[in-house]
């Protein structure tokens, strides 16, 4: 090997060395321990615990050994236009802690360049084929207990596992509609259910030909100063064809893609040790993505769920949306189903079906949204 091979290779080494060291914890194995058991209580895979300790025989631990437990500490790259926020977002973690983590006197001050260190401890699971989770551990009512399903266990033999569990907390925790469970899927023992009401705010009317603006205001109980302000008209005589007007609505709630091909996938494995916290949502390429309630949206782009927003909803709940094809706008206020994005497969969903992956947040709780695409009719 050339000198400067043998050099590189030593540098390479070293740091690879340097990295296990930086971003890994020791654990001594207890009794009765197994190493799956060893896995899942650290938030791995078996298969990284295993490749991590270069185990020749994973069946064979023993009392005080020192095993290697990998951690997933990522290193974000600021690109122009980001901010701390942003990128805590697109990692499922907060501003304050990578500006701990990073020891960033100024957090509103970062640079084009800058590496920023995303601790392994505060990023979350989820995502389509895995999006980011928005779960904030300090306002979470969740106790994070949760069961793998074995081939052949119902709800209620699960349940019965488990002291102070009752099929009725595993349904609710888990968005769970009949007596369906899949082999394989993570179910919380315990947490908070949720099926969207809808929120006071505003829809979107498209303009017909004939419409006048008084007409647009009777029919949705409203004035015509009303719909001036909201629109920002200069001329309130002066609509077209196919113009989309902001209206006052009561509470609403619209499918994020209209009828879609989906079922409850919530809490599917995922590479890298990562679970489903939503539901994928198939439907045409292109196809608009909306606003299923009014609020507040801001788009990012992440590495696993691509082209994505988030929806702080007037509703009190936070929607998630990822692997858009292109966005539609820049961050603002938005009306209920007014368009956000377009379905595609950015992010590591290249090579899928067009699909929206989406999620549903309340409280920091990841919620499932099954059954509230259920109640409003959002499948095909």
């Amino acid at each position: 090997m050339p000198e400067n091979r043998r050099a590189r290779a030593a540098v390479v080494a070293t740091v690879l060395a340097l990295l296990l060291g930086l971003f890994s914890l020791d654990y001594t194995v207890e009794r009765g321990d197994t190493l799956s058991r060893i896995a899942q209580k650290n938030g791995i895979s078996l298969s990284e615990l295993i490749a991590a300790n270069d185990l020749d025989d994973p069946n064979l631990i023993f009392p005080g050994q020192t095993l290697v437990i990998p951690g997933t500490d990522k290193v974000h790259v600021v690109v122009r236009g980001e901010t701390l926020n942003k990128i805590a977002l697109t990692y499922g973690t907060t501003a304050k802690t990578l500006a701990d983590a990073n020891k960033l006197s100024n957090p509103n001050l970062i640079l084009i360049g800058q590496e920023i260190l995303v601790p392994a401890a505060t990023t979350s699971s989820g995502g389509s084929s895995g999006s980011g989770g928005t779960t904030d551990p300090e306002t979470t009512t969740r106790s994070g207990d949760y069961h793998l399903v074995k081939s052949g266990e119902t709800i209620e033999s699960i349940a019965d596992k488990y002291k102070g569990v009752t099929a009725a907390d595993i349904r609710t925790a888990n968005g769970i509609v009949g007596n369906t469970v899949y082999t394989g899927t993570r179910l919380f023992l315990s947490g908070p259910g949720y099926v969207a009401a809808g929120a006071p705010g505003t829809s979107t009317y498209t303009v017909k030909s004939g419409d006048r603006l008084g007409d647009i205001a009777a029919r949705h109980a409203t004035s015509v100063s009303t719909l001036v302000s909201l629109n920002n008209l200069g001329n309130p005589n002066l609509i077209r064809s196919g113009q989309s007007l902001k209206v006052p609505s009561g509470s609403t709630w619209i499918c994020p893609v209209g009828p879609a091909s989906f079922f409850n996938d919530w809490g599917f494995p995922r590479a890298g040790g990562r679970y489903h916290e939503g539901n994928d949502l198939f439907t045409g390429r292109g196809t608009p993505v909306v606003a299923p309630v009014s609020g507040t949206v801001e788009y990012i782009v992440g590495t696993i769920g691509g082209n994505q927003f988030f929806l702080n909803g007037d509703d009190g709940a936070r929607y998630l949306g990822s692997h858009l094809d292109s966005f539609n706008g820049k961050d603002r206020k938005v009306a209920a189903g007014e368009t956000l994005g377009f379905v595609g497969t950015s992010g590591n969903a290249q090579g899928t079906s067009p699909h929206l992956h989406f999620g549903i947040y309340l409280n920091g709780n990841a919620v499932n949204p099954y059954p509230t695409l259920l109640q409003f009719d959002c499948k095909r």
